[in-house]
């Protein structure tokens, strides 16, 4: 279960953090600050569910955002204890349309680790959210693998 944490934690994190633009992708409103909200399951070896809360930031022009800090908690009770995000800020490339890679995401059990690159899709509306469906994180032992949403805060919009 503290692999999964950790798979858990990376995948909120890789999630979260919007930064820099690949493309003439734009995040609206900008700027501002923002916050990532949900829960996320995470499986390694084991699987933990937890609640995920992230806040970051888009600065003038909405090319970019950052993911600045970000905790676990309730859910599986691993989650804020065993489980931990770690290396912030992580960035997000806007690959046009809906589409985003989260950059540098990282997340730390006793178990394990997990870290790397994710694509995953943003979802327009109200409010925006980022969605994971069965994302895969490169990981120590194994990979991390992670499904869910994270609604934002105001609501932010990716086009």
């Amino acid at each position: 279960m503290l692999k999964s944490a950790s798979v858990l934690a990376a995948a909120v994190l890789a999630a979260a953090g919007f930064a820099g633009s690949a493309s003439a992708a734009t995040i609206t409103p900008n700027p501002t600050s923002f916050t990532l909200t949900g829960t996320l399951t995470l499986s390694q070896s084991t699987t933990v569910t937890c609640n995920v809360s992230l806040t970051g930031s888009v600065p003038a022009g909405g090319g970019s955002a950052t993911i600045t800090s970000g905790s676990f908690s309730g859910g599986s009770w691993q989650c804020g204890t065993l489980v931990f995000p770690t290396g912030f800020p992580w960035g997000i490339t806007l690959n046009g349309g809906t589409s985003i890679t989260v950059v540098g995401i990282g997340a730390t059990s006793i178990l394990g680790s997990c870290s790397g690159n994710i694509t995953t899709s943003w979802v327009n509306g109200s409010p925006g959210k980022v969605t994971f469906t069965g994302a895969t994180i490169p990981g120590s032992p194994n990979s991390c693998t992670i499904t869910g949403t994270l609604n934002s805060s105001p609501s932010l919009t990716v086009s």
